[in-house]
């Protein structure tokens, strides 16, 4: 017996997948989770739970979509992050988590570039300004110069302080030269609901977020807040088409992430599953008929794209001077 294990001791390193497979399951062997950092219904939401079911059926095991919103996406980023690094958590990152949220924050409980492994990029999503019946029949010329003329302070709606629709408000009245208050809610739903009934004079959502609202009518569309124009909504200018060539923004994007330290295999293995569902026709005309672009990457393109994504907006920030406590 002895002499048989010295061989099998000496042959060992001529046969490796024979000790690895002795001592280690092949990837996945269990249910993965896939972390949300905003409330089920959504749109990232909706984004991660068709990812999630498509995931499923290719790996053979379930991705179950955990939601853990709050602080502008970091209890969810931190809860993702800390977990074990082993494959088998995934994270849906947005603008807000891994590129505003480091300069609006004076400590977050997670680091964006060394806790997370890319993976690829999700949705584009340019802001657009839109408002109610109010100021329906106005060129965007006429609505900056109402907004100035309103004997009552005009205002604005976002889904919370920090957030996207909040920073384009503030670039919004830097630039034009309007004062409108901010109103922040808890989440875009209950603003949205407001913008509509009229308690709120204009918005600044994600084209995709108002887009079945602006198709029947129900919201007016001034301008694209981006340098190029919406896909799903090509009639509508963009802000520097309209001689403001200040007010643009970058789009706001979802990209897929794992931890740092994941193994080789299970990230080699949800990169090219994840680029496969998210470019199959069937995704690309769901999500872009509701006005999302489709825009998938290698990690290394994502890394470097979000690497200039905080600088970007770290900058804006800084010069609005807006800070989360």
């Amino acid at each position: 017996m002895k002499v048989l294990l010295r061989i099998f001791l000496l042959l060992a390193p001529f046969f490796p997948p024979l000790i690895t497979a002795a001592g280690a399951q092949e990837w996945p062997a269990r249910p993965l989770r896939l972390v949300v950092p905003f409330p089920a219904g959504g749109s990232a939401d909706v984004q991660s739970r068709v990812i999630g079911e498509e995931l499923t059926k290719v790996l053979g095991q379930p991705v179950v979509v955990d939601n853990r919103p709050g602080a502008g996406g970091s209890i969810g980023a931190a809860e993702a992050a800390h977990a074990p690094p082993d494959g088998y958590t995934l994270f849906l990152a947005t603008t807000g988590t891994h590129a505003s949220n480091p300069a609006l924050y004076k400590k977050l409980p997670y680091d964006p570039a060394r806790d997370f492994s890319p993976l690829t990029l999700v949705t584009m999503n340019p802001q657009v300004i839109v408002s109610g019946v109010k100021y329906k029949d106005l060129a965007f010329i006429d609505l900056i110069a109402a907004l100035k003329a309103a004997r009552n302070a005009p205002n604005y709606g976002s889904s919370g302080i920090g957030s996207a629709t909040h920073l384009a408000g503030e670039l919004f009245n830097r630039v034009t030269g309007t004062t409108l208050v901010h109103v922040p809610y808890r989440g875009q739903g209950p603003a949205l609901n407001d913008l509509l009934s009229g308690e709120l004079d204009v918005m600044f959502p994600l084209v995709a977020d108002v887009f079945s609202f602006i198709e029947s009518g129900k919201l007016h569309a001034f301008a694209v807040i981006n340098e190029r124009r919406a896909k799903a909504a090509e009639k509508i200018p963009t802000t520097i088409e309209l001689g403001y060539p200040s007010l643009a923004l970058s789009p706001i994007w979802t990209a897929l992430y794992t931890n740092a330290g994941a193994p080789k295999p299970a990230l080699e293995r949800l990169h090219r599953e994840l680029v496969r569902i998210i470019a199959a026709p069937a995704f690309v005309q769901k999500f872009e008929a509701t006005g999302y672009e489709i825009r998938t990457s290698s990690p290394e393109e994502l890394a470097a794209f979000a690497s200039e994504e905080r600088a970007r907006w770290a900058e804006l920030i800084l010069s609005l001077n807006v800070r989360v406590e």
